[in-house]
């Protein structure tokens, strides 16, 4: 009995790698297929269809098979190129056949990373960070190999997900002041834990450079990439995290910054009275926030410049302009010791928009004066104007009110 075990397990072995090799050459068959199709220029929906059921074969052949990812890749952008509106739904399908019967395919894990973070899929990037984290923890140590790539991946879903939480928490500035503090300390924590992931990859690949080498070239581009643009702002870094310590810590400062964006969701919807009553309170309850200093002289502003444009109370005006005017001032000279505080502006953009402010207001307390003044008051308002929309743009060159005042002057003057 004894002399028949190894004769039988010698056969399993050769008919298990017989197995394998005939389901590598049936993927590679149909592989084949779908590679010819993403060749093709102006791929038909008929076609791609086609091409995409030859990636479905495949994945159910061999799910780790990198270069079906590539293949599959190949295909999506060839269906898209030709106006197939459901190239990436099939891709995404396909990635998450592969990823269910293979999470260990690193390529595939870039590519639905790719597909999540352009679609905005901030639950799908969660999800997959927290799977890949589970893979690098727990009683199972795994392989170095599989370790580096999980971190990568654990790496690139984070990252990835950093600037579209920094762009939901800058949108509430004027919405919600619940999800701006909710969503800015998700944004801290992301950014955080995007540095040490970072920091341990880079550890692995410095004590085994065969690491990065073996890993898909996709997602060690992706997770450097994504790890790049995450991490790029040490300043609004520290600014969001230091928001969301004192959000936390000083109640008087929470409540000014809620006042804060009401009041800023009042003057979008020209609620002028109204603003300025949450502007006020938020000042009443913490003076230093020079960003609600700001708003309120922009509160002013608006008011001011709608009187005039609509041909009222030219009196009433030029008090708000005039007001809105010393406002300004105030805030630009406060600024040099006084930070701003609100999350994703930086102190230069928020003093070049606060330049604006003052160029704009110049511009309509001129407008309102029309020529009254003296040529020699005039040149010096306008080298004022010239100034401050210098400053503006130096300071903020993104700034949409300066780059519409300095078309206006190029064209019009003064």
């Amino acid at each position: 009995m004894k002399n028949l075990v190894l004769p039988a397990l010698i056969c399993s072995s050769l008919l298990l790698t017989g197995c394998g090799l005939f389901k590598q050459k049936a993927a590679a068959h149909y592989l084949e297929k779908a590679a010819a199709a993403a060749q093709k220029q102006n791929l038909s929906p008929a076609e791609a269809d086609a091409a995409f059921a030859q990636i479905d074969k495949a994945v159910s052949y061999d799910p780790g098979s990198y270069r079906t990812v590539e293949v599959l890749e190949e295909l999506a952008a060839a269906a898209a190129a030709g106006g197939y509106a459901k190239a990436q739904d099939l891709e995404a399908a396909a990635l998450r056949k592969i990823l269910a019967q293979a999470d260990t395919n690193w390529a595939a894990q870039a590519a639905m990373l790719n597909i999540m973070s352009a679609r905005g899929d901030l639950s799908g990037l969660a999800d997959a960070a927290l799977a890949a984290g589970k893979l690098t923890s727990g009683k199972n140590k795994p392989d170095p190999k599989t370790r580096y790539c999980a971190l990568l991946t654990e790496l690139a879903a984070t990252a990835l997900a950093a600037p579209r939480l920094e762009s939901e928490a800058y949108l509430n500035v004027n919405r919600s002041p619940r999800d701006l503090f909710e969503k800015t300390a998700i944004y801290s924590s992301a950014v955080a834990q995007a540095a040490d992931l970072k920091a341990e990859a880079e550890k692995l690949a410095a004590a085994d450079p065969s690491l990065k080498q073996a890993a898909p070239a996709g997602l060690v581009s992706l997770a450097g990439d994504a790890a790049s643009v995450a991490l790029k702002d040490t300043e609004e870094i520290a600014r969001a995290a230091d928001f969301t310590a004192k959000a936390e810590s000083n109640r008087a400062f929470k409540t000014a910054v809620v006042l804060t964006v009401q009041g800023n969701a009042a003057l979008l919807a020209k609620d002028f009275e109204k603003a300025r009553l949450f502007y006020q309170g938020a000042l009443s309850q913490y003076p230093a926030l020079i960003d609600a200093r700001r708003q309120l002289a922009e509160t002013d502003f608006q008011e001011g410049a709608s009187l005039a444009a609509g041909g009222q109370s030219k009196k009433a005006a030029d008090v708000l302009l005039t007001r809105a005017y010393g406002g300004v001032n105030s805030v630009i000279q406060d600024s040099v010791s006084t930070p701003n505080r609100m999350p994703f502006m930086t102190h230069a953009a928020f003093l070049g928009e606060t330049y604006a402010l003052k160029a704009a207001a110049i511009s309509a307390m001129k407008g309102v004066e029309g020529d009254k003044k003296k040529k020699t008051a005039l040149a010096k308002l306008e080298l004022e104007f010239k100034t401050a929309l210098d400053n503006a743009l130096k300071l903020c060159p993104e700034c949409r009110l300066a780059r519409e005042l300095f078309d206006y002057y190029t064209k019009e003057g003064f």
